[in-house]
């Protein structure tokens, strides 16, 4: 760590109603040099926001009268704000509402109880953008992330297309139209990705229906067991929304059929 702290001179604001886990996160934080504002509700937050324009907010979601999600959504309209990096911190750990707060303008989103190391690297990566190589490199050693990189490579690039080869593997066969029923991603764009996945021969075409590539297929089952594993898919979900799997070098090493 630098003399001064990797986080020197940026301010973050912690939004949590968790008065125990918000004293953690001060603490943690305030050891890598970052200066920590905190609020113990989501109004206050919105407040402080305008007051403190801070390089980074931790949001919890679960909190009375003004959501975690409702701060996301004004943070994402306001001019000046929505450049601001989201990381959204919760005990709401199911997959829809995960990919929802990342499709909503979240940059990353940590399961509690939090994993301090991922929360580091991952800040690290979002505020140090002249260093993300180094940070991606990083990220790709936390737990069972070079694996898990190793299987996407830089073809799923986004967080729909990891959605979707994750719901069309558990499937086996799927009609082209039942993606836009059965993801949480509803972008307009869907067919356009869909279709890239095919071209990049993630997916195969027959007829009107989708399935995994033969080249694909036991890269998806591996990946899946792998995402299914506690926090697996807290990672994986993260590294492909945060472009991780798109700057680090590794290798095909986990590619193998």
């Amino acid at each position: 760590m630098e003399a001064k702290g990797r986080g020197y001179g940026k301010r973050i604001l912690c939004i949590e109603d968790d008065p125990e886990v918000s004293t953690m996160l001060r603490t943690v934080l305030s050891m890598q040099g970052y200066e920590v504002v905190e609020a113990s509700k989501g109004t206050v937050g919105l407040d402080l926001l305008y007051r403190t324009f801070p390089h980074a907010v931790l949001l919890d979601l679960r909190m009375p009268v003004l959501s975690g999600m409702g701060i996301l959504d004004i943070l994402r309209e306001k001019g000046g704000l929505r450049e601001v990096p989201v990381v959204c911190i919760t005990a709401v750990i199911d997959a829809a509402s995960m990919y929802e707060a990342l499709y909503r303008g979240a940059d990353a989103y940590l399961f509690k109880p939090i994993d301090i190391d991922l929360l580091r690297s991952a800040l690290a990566f979002l505020l140090e953008e002249r260093e993300r190589p180094a940070r991606a490199a990083q990220l790709a050693g936390h737990g069972r992330a070079g694996e898990i990189l190793g299987l996407l490579g830089r073809e799923v690039d986004q967080l729909p297309k990891l959605e979707a080869l994750l719901f069309i593997s558990s499937r086996g066969r799927v009609d082209r139209l039942e993606p836009a029923r059965g993801l949480v991603y509803r972008g307009e764009d869907l067919e356009r990705l869909l279709q890239e996945m095919v071209e990049a021969g993630i997916l195969t075409v027959e007829g009107r229906e989708l399935a995994v590539s033969g080249a694909w297929r036991e890269r998806a089952r591996r990946l899946a067991l792998l995402v299914k594993e506690h926090r697996g898919l807290e990672l994986a979900a993260n590294l492909v929304h945060m472009g991780v799997n798109l700057l680090w070098p590794g290798d095909s090493a986990g590619k193998g059929g």
